[in-house]
């Protein structure tokens, strides 16, 4: 079957070509093919070592207690997201193909990855008439730089929602395409149930519904455009139907259940959209159009020790296209008429649309706006699309700059791709190392008690290391039985895992016969009333099962034999992560040398879990390009946890900055030790502060950095916000 675009762009309605140039065969694989390629370039450096990360441990958790389950109904343990039932359906296929290890997960998303980019290059062709354009396009929808979560397994379902919501588009416009009304509607009503599992899947995708009808009018013009669709309205009807019947679903469900979305939207939509809706364009469509290839210019330059196998993969990538491309002597719509500059420029408005309509679903809720993870990952099909006008455009003026316009956003898009697998690689590693450590102590039986974990590396103390049902949930996985008792205790800090809404830890204290865990004590700020501070919690040690995490003098304990109590396959899953070696690149930040940097986090919503404790998560100061991460510091005692590898006869220096001091606390109370030793601070009047580091001071290994201010229990218990902290050779 012939799936050449039914008419020109610029040209009316006409009949199909009676053949093709290539067989349909070859052009289907010319639409596969890069994206499987681009697939297999991310996957190749790291493997199967992505585990879970967050979400990904709750719901194996959820499986372990409640058995596999495949849709989130009213009576399903996820009830809170009833209104996208299907949202837990590629997690649960995933663990019954194979609920001992994360290898199907790694093929579901290659899979979703490799359907998107496909439906994009179909679309495409199918827009322009162009196979180039939609190889390109195919390219560009993988590698596009604005989200920061396409690449790990608490994105999986939006991948897919997405995936398949493109896949229908691309359906339906095939079957718009046939003369046999028979046939086309059966193709209509396939396209409209696959987007139909994307809306009850993930519920953004119900804007995307347009993107026939914006195909439509970027091909045709808006006159040509609803000419085609008269004699069309059946299948039109039967595509309609599937997103309707989402809406339908969604207001009867909401109706009998407290939905996740509704606490997310809260109790004014209105109210909120109002103040939000600037940051559509300031935020949104910044981002999807410039600000995600600033960042990935800058990380190609400063993340990689090595770009070998960056350009010989996008070398091989370029190849591997103009091999599939060599008998297509279709010319790009910009390049065939003299209407060229009038299709490029509803080719782009196509595309700007649709970058809003897959940002604007995300308004509703000001947390999101603060992130870019999942974010944008339906806004990316309208960025392509909106870069692929361009680069038609650009065609047409000089093939040869074009052609290497092209190289750069491969180049680019492909680093940043790169590093986000590797950033999330690097916690997982970090996660199994210490699901390992416990698991050489615990053998899973707690006999009705509570599991104490004193974590003596201070790392179970952000949401990318185990927090609540995280923790709860990777322990249910690697014993195959529920462990929900858990309470962890940072030492020497003693502060509790546990924290107020104001991302404040509670204390453990240990007695003769108990342990004493104390909520954080009462607080207040401006526009904020006194916070509650629960009873103390006391457990008996009876009733504890002790384990110790994270001791720096510890032997490496021999991970070839299974601890007892695992589930064997799991553990060697786990181990697996552990020692899993990235292949042909190194990244500047998996070595240890004598400069260390320190931010809460470098890149944009990719936050780096913060080694030490006493202080709150990451905020973003979000500008055009640079986003800066910043963290409160919100006990007396914190303290930072470095790698550090000093150089003999070698005299550093620490710099860093405090953006905020809290209320009545100034810079004058903060003191700063290193490995003990107090430094001798120097102050500028923008909050950064200098110290020269005595010669020995810094040790090869693990470093202690501690902070001791006072905190303001007037200004919402914090002390002073840190901007980062820096050390170099003095010069």
């Amino acid at each position: 079957m012939s799936i050449r675009p039914s008419m020109n762009p610029t040209q009316p309605p006409a009949p199909l070509a009676a053949s093709d140039p290539q067989p349909a065969s070859r052009r289907w694989l010319a639409h596969i093919v890069p994206a499987a390629l681009v697939v297999l370039i991310l996957w190749l450096p790291f493997g199967f070592a992505l585990t879970g990360l967050i979400e990904e441990w709750g719901v194996l958790g959820l499986f372990i207690k409640h058995g596999v389950f495949f849709f989130a109904d009213t009576s399903s343990p996820l009830a809170p997201h009833a209104l996208r039932p299907l949202t837990i359906f590629p997690h649960a296929l995933a663990f019954w193909l194979d609920s001992n290890s994360f290898f199907y997960w790694h093929l579901l998303l290659m899979l979703a990855l490799v359907i998107k980019g496909a439906s994009v290059s179909y679309l495409m062709e199918k827009l322009t008439g162009s196979l180039k354009l939609g190889v390109i396009a195919c390219v560009l929808v993988i590698i596009y730089p604005a989200d920061t979560m396409q690449l790990s397994f608490r994105g999986v379902h939006i991948n897919w929602a997405l995936s398949l919501a493109l896949l229908g588009s691309a359906v339906f416009l095939h079957g718009l395409s046939l003369k046999h009304k028979l046939r086309a509607c059966l193709l209509s009503a396939l396209a409209s149930a696959l987007f139909a599992c994307a809306c009850f899947m993930y519920e953004a995708s119900l804007l995307l519904a347009c993107i026939p009808a914006l195909m439509l009018f970027a091909r045709d013009g808006l006159v040509t455009a609803l000419t085609q669709i008269r004699p069309k309205l059946a299948e039109h009807a039967i595509w309609v139907a599937g997103p309707a019947a989402y809406v339908i679903y969604a207001l009867r469900t909401s109706a009998v259940v407290k939905s996740y979305q509704a606490g997310v939207v809260g109790t004014d939509l209105l109210s909120t959209l109002k103040l939000t809706y600037p940051k559509l364009f300031s935020v949104g469509l910044l981002r999807s159009t410039l600000g995600g290839w600033f960042d990935a210019v800058r990380i190609t330059a400063e993340e990689f020790a090595n770009y070998g196998y960056v350009l010989a993969a996008s070398a091989v990538l370029s190849v591997a296209i103009m091999a599939l491309l060599r008998k297509d002597n279709a010319q790009p719509a910009g390049t065939r008429n003299s209407s060229a500059m009038a299709f490029n420029i509803r080719l782009a408005l196509t595309g700007l649309i649709l970058i809003l309509l897959g940002y604007f679903p995300f308004l509703t809720s000001n947390a999101h706006l603060a992130i870019s993870q999942r974010t944008y990952l339906f806004a990316t099909p309208g960025a392509a699309l909106l870069l692929a006008a361009i680069l038609n455009g650009g065609f047409s003026l000089s093939k040869a700059l074009t052609g290497a316009a092209i190289g750069f956003f491969f180049i680019t898009g492909i680093s940043f791709q790169l590093y986000q697998f590797h950033h999330y690689i690097e916690i997982s590693r970090t996660q199994t190392a210490i699901l390992n450590d416990i698991a050489r102590q615990f053998d899973g039986n707690t006999e009705g008690k509570t599991l104490l974990i004193l974590d003596h590396g201070n790392r179970l103390n952000h949401t990318w290391m185990f927090i609540d049902e995280s923790l709860t949930g990777s322990l249910s996985f690697l014993y195959d039985k529920p462990v929900s008792s858990i309470q962890v205790c940072h030492l020497p800090s003693k502060h509790w895992q546990r924290s107020d809404a104001l991302g404040r830890k509670g204390r453990c204290v240990e007695g003769a016969q108990d342990w004493t865990f104390e909520y954080p004590t009462s607080v207040s700020g401006p526009g904020v009333p006194a916070t509650p501070q629960p009873a103390n919690l006391v457990i008996p040690k009876a009733s504890i099962v002790t384990v110790e995490i994270g001791k720096s003098d510890e032997t490496p304990q021999d991970t070839r034999t299974v601890p007892q109590g695992v589930v064997e396959k799991r553990y060697k899953s786990i181990v697996d992560t552990l020692n899993a070696k990235t292949r042909f690149i190194r990244f500047k930040d998996a070595v240890a040398t004598d400069r260390y940097d320190w931010t809460f986090g470098k890149w944009w919503s990719m936050e780096i879990p913060t080694h030490g404790t006493g202080w709150r998560e990451a905020e973003w100061e979000i500008n055009s390009f640079h986003h800066h991460a910043s963290a409160w510091k919100s006990e007396r005692y914190s303290s930072l946890i470095f790698p550090f590898k000093p150089k003999d006869q070698r005299t550093y220096e620490l710099k860093g900055r405090f953006t905020i001091f809290a209320g009545t606390t100034d810079r004058s109370s903060m003191k700063i030790a290193l490995n003990g030793q107090p430094l001798a601070l120097q102050w500028s009047a923008d909050g950064t502060f200098s110290a020269t580091i005595a010669h020995g001071a810094l040790k090869d290994g693990d470093n202690l950095l501690e902070f001791d201010s006072p905190t303001d229990d007037s200004y919402y218990g914090l002390s002073a916000r840190l901007e980062g902290i820096h050390i170099a050779r003095q010069p």
